[in-house]
């Protein structure tokens, strides 16, 4: 019986999580036209260079509504946040704010 709780818990949260991202992303798509991590100078995305990956170029040209690294990135946001604690902002600006 604990276990079917615990895999429920689990499902509840992923659909949680997506459904957050998803939030952050329509905010996102709201406020910016091209990714904010995006530099239009170089072609490259700067989530990338975080993660210090060779190839740090964009291939969306800056469109990040179905980018999976930049979905990927506020999706680890959501995992620290939840870590933490910490209450998850509503908008994507609010998420930048966030040390």
């Amino acid at each position: 019986m604990s276990a079917q709780s615990t895999q429920s818990d689990i499902s509840q949260q992923s659909t949680e999580k997506g459904r957050w991202i998803e939030r952050i992303v329509r905010s996102a798509k709201q406020t910016y036209k091209l990714c904010p991590y995006f530099d239009k100078k170089m072609n490259s995305c700067f989530i990338k260079m975080l993660k210090s990956q060779k190839k740090s170029r964009c291939d969306r040209e800056g469109k990040f509504d179905t980018c999976p690294v930049f979905a990927e990135f506020i999706g680890e946001q959501y995992d620290k946040l939840v870590a933490t604690s910490k209450v998850l902002p509503q908008d994507f600006r609010d998420l930048q704010l966030i040390p």
